[in-house]
């Protein structure tokens, strides 16, 4: 090992032109830190958080996502991410953005920083793919979506992947003009119908497969259990859309983590109050390494609830690092020539 110390720097344009918008490799990525995660051969702590809450900022807050993933991925890291709901409509800039870094954990030495913005569009959309594969109706048709934000675009992306009988996509957003941009951007984007509706009840009602990503608080949740139709496979994305009373109506609920439960959301609330038992639901870890079934029944409900997991920004990240050294991709920066003390 040299004494001088070098990081590859990439863009969002070189994770790009990285593969960080393949869709089946990410979806393969997502499901393998899954596996290894239930095996024990990965580390996810529980990320802290600082929250900021005004006029301004919304409910915004700064996250950091450190983890580890053994067995033969052996990469380390940290995802730092902000969501500020309002930078959208104050810059112009996306309401989420996020910087990864990747260490090498024989040593530490930081690897590469990267853009984590468009990775983690793109693991989000992913997560309700990989649930969808194991846990929606193989025959579904008809999917809800709630958010036309970036967000959304990548839900749709990724599960026309691993739902192609999709044959009716609804869109609901509160600015309708953001959601007829979104569903003909959609359409082209993923060749599926994509349609604007009126209402969060008309999206839901009748979806085989329900997706919102929303900005709402734990005291805004919306989405009522009547909606609800039976045999829907329901994607928790965005922390606090699904009622009480419609996470109950649920037969199952799968989870990426247990993490969850210890957060101020529907399902951390759900806990607290004695609603819920952590240990009532299941990882989807154990289904895909085939130790507890998926779906069983047509018209089972399903919620899965995937808040996020920054094993899934550094999967991705490490093949997008790969990827780069071998096309030359990025920057090199030199943190030191000759460390100062050892």
């Amino acid at each position: 090992m040299g004494r001088e110390l070098e990081v590859l720097l990439l863009s969002q344009e070189d994770v790009i032109a990285a593969g960080g918008l393949d869709f089946d490799q990410a979806i393969a990525d997502e499901e393998k830190a899954y596996s290894l995660l239930d095996n024990g051969l990965a580390q996810e702590p529980i990320c802290p958080q600082i929250w900021f809450r005004g006029p301004e900022v919304g409910t915004a807050f700064i996250a950091f996502h450190p983890g580890h993933l053994g067995g033969d991925v052996g990469i380390a890291g940290i995802k730092v991410v902000g969501r500020f709901p309002e930078n959208p409509r104050r810059f112009g800039i996306p309401s989420i953005i996020a910087i990864t870094e990747l260490l090498d954990p024989d040593s530490g030495k930081p690897l590469a920083l990267m853009d984590g913005t468009l990775i983690t569009a793109v693991r989000t959309g992913v997560s309700t793919a990989v649930g969808a594969k194991y846990l929606a109706r193989k025959d579904s048709e008809v999917a809800g979506l709630l958010g036309a934000g970036v967000m959304g675009r990548t839900q749709i992306m990724a599960l026309a992947k691993v739902l192609p009988g999709l044959r009716d996509v609804r869109i609901y957003d509160v600015r309708r003009e953001k959601a007829e941009a979104f569903a003909a951007e959609m359409s082209r984007e993923t060749g599926l119908p994509v349609r604007v509706v009126d209402s969060a009840e008309e999206a839901v009602r009748g979806a085989d497969v329900v997706a919102p990503t929303t900005t709402v608080t734990l005291e805004q949740r919306y989405i009522r259990p009547e909606w609800i139709k039976r045999g829907a496979f329901l994607a928790n994305v965005s922390d606090n859309d699904y009622t009480f009373e419609a996470v109950k109506k649920a037969d199952r609920i799968v989870v990426d983590g247990h993490k969850q439960f210890t957060i101020p959301v529907v399902l951390g609330e759900m806990v607290r109050l004695g609603m819920l038992r952590p240990e009532d639901t299941t990882p989807i870890g154990a289904i895909i390494n085939g130790k507890v079934p998926g779906r069983q029944r047509d018209d089972e409900i399903i919620l899965f609830s995937a808040l996020g997991s920054g094993l899934h920004d550094i999967i991705i990240a490490k093949r997008v690092y790969r990827t780069a050294l071998e096309k030359g991709l990025g920057h090199r920066w030199t943190v030191w020539k000759e460390p100062r003390w050892v």
